[in-house]
């Protein structure tokens, strides 16, 4: 079996964005622009053995370890280049130089930006890939949402143009609204406006950067009464085949993503049934025809009076979601569940990870690949002075997983140092 390369920036939606498109007010993101860089380490839970995961920056070498441990045992490789330059960039000038000769070996990336093709190119690697002008239009909301509109799902939203119409769709609706940036992400490109004074606030925004030239390109869409946030994952592959690959429970505060999970046996019930899955064939079969291959994930809520938002937004790269299947299926070998979870938390300078391993191991609660634990899985996004914990929580399925999330909690505030305050700060 041929090995594979796996790599790619999680910004993609900023390379997709086109650059005159006016924004929504946001706050800087948590992590900062390190911490961003270095989500490409949570590619390693889809790597098998012998597989080569490229970086923006070197992985601790305790976690390496940790995850050895668990199973997840790839070369890690950082890739050299500019700081500020993503991987894809740096390999597609570089190319292989200063890295393992990989020529005839397969490519998994994280999504197709612009430099993508150039660096799979130059590494001599062997991949199926859309273009990056195809990839860009398909993650647009926007695109999703004519696809909704047009087969006549619930959950569609209006396009909204200029601050004008923003001002006009957000005054007339019965209710708060959420407006939605095509290219958001992450909680960030999504607002719930909650007042008068807010709408003030976002229209003078818009204005100030049409003014300038900038283009309004806005999704005006109902605060649904969501029960449930739920993702649907699938691989729309060469000739149109579309491959089922699961579904899974979203944990998302004030849209921010927090964490995957399995569904319970009586929500999988109610929401894998043929019609969902009628409707995400729809999905893969307008991405084939878009010319997109690739990974998929599919958002949709579960509301409150029972109606199911199958299509929500569109997601064509990888994701949490599926990120969490993978980790699932390894859990699954030895009888237990696996839950993705993100915490972010204050980070002091220091060496924080490193202490959360030691804790963990000391408390003797990782996971080794056999038996209900916990495991960390980047270094690089504990940024200080605030950054974000990945890990995965093994369980049995429907207990243990509470007890063993609130212990990484209760370490983390263990384990961090206090700081002391010189007598004339």
């Amino acid at each position: 079996m041929t090995a594979t390369v796996h790599f790619g920036s999680f910004d993609a939606e900023a390379a997709w964005r086109p650059a005159d498109l006016a924004r929504l007010p946001a706050s800087p993101a948590v992590g900062g622009n390190r911490g961003n860089r270095c989500l490409d380490q949570l590619l390693a839970v889809g790597c098998a053995p012998g597989d080569l995961l490229l970086t923006a920056e070197p992985m601790d070498d305790g976690l390496v370890e940790v995850l050895a441990a668990a199973g997840i045992a790839p070369r890690i490789v950082a890739v050299p280049g500019p700081e500020d330059a993503t991987v894809e960039e740096r390999l597609a000038t570089l190319g292989d130089v200063g890295l393992p000769q990989v020529r005839g070996w397969a490519a998994a990336v994280y999504s197709v930006r612009p430099e993508t093709s150039a660096a799979v190119q130059r590494l001599g690697l062997v991949a199926t890939l859309p273009t990056a002008e195809v990839t860009a239009r398909v993650n647009s909301k926007v695109w999703s949402n004519d696809l909704v509109r047009g087969a006549g799902l619930p959950g569609a939203a209006v396009l909204a143009s200029t601050p004008r119409q923003v001002r006009r769709l957000v005054e007339d609706a019965d209710g708060d609204v959420v407006l939605k940036d095509p290219y958001g992400v992450a909680g960030l490109g999504a607002l719930r406006v909650t007042s008068p004074r807010m709408l003030d606030t976002v229209v003078r925004h818009l204005e100030r950067q049409a003014g300038r030239g900038a283009r309004v390109e806005l999704l005006v869409q109902p605060l649904f009464d969501e029960a449930l946030s739920f993702s649907t994952h699938i691989e729309v592959g060469p000739g149109a085949i579309v491959r089922w690959r699961g579904m899974r429970h979203v944990d998302n505060a004030e849209f921010a993503y927090r964490g995957s999970g399995p569904l319970s046996p009586e929500q999988h019930a109610s929401l894998d049934t043929p019609a969902h899955r009628e409707v995400i064939a729809q999905v893969g079969a307008a991405l084939a025809a878009e010319g997109y291959t690739g990974p998929v994930c599919v958002d949709g809520l579960w509301l409150r009076d029972g109606t199911v938002v199958s299509v929500l937004e569109v997601n064509a790269r990888r994701s949490m979601g599926l990120f969490n299947l993978q980790l699932d299926q390894r859990a699954g070998a030895v009888g237990l569940s696996c839950w993705l979870r993100c915490r972010t938390t204050p980070v002091v300078a220091g060496d924080a990870l490193g202490r959360l391993l030691s804790a963990l191991d000391e408390a003797d609660l990782l996971f080794r690949g056999d038996r209900p634990g916990v495991l960390p899985l980047a270094s690089g996004t504990l940024t200080p002075p605030r950054g974000r914990l990945f890990f995965a929580v093994f369980a049995s399925p429907g207990a243990g997983r509470a007890a063993l999330e609130a212990k990484v909690g209760d370490l983390l505030s263990a384990t961090r140092p206090i700081r002391v305050s010189s007598p004339d700060s």
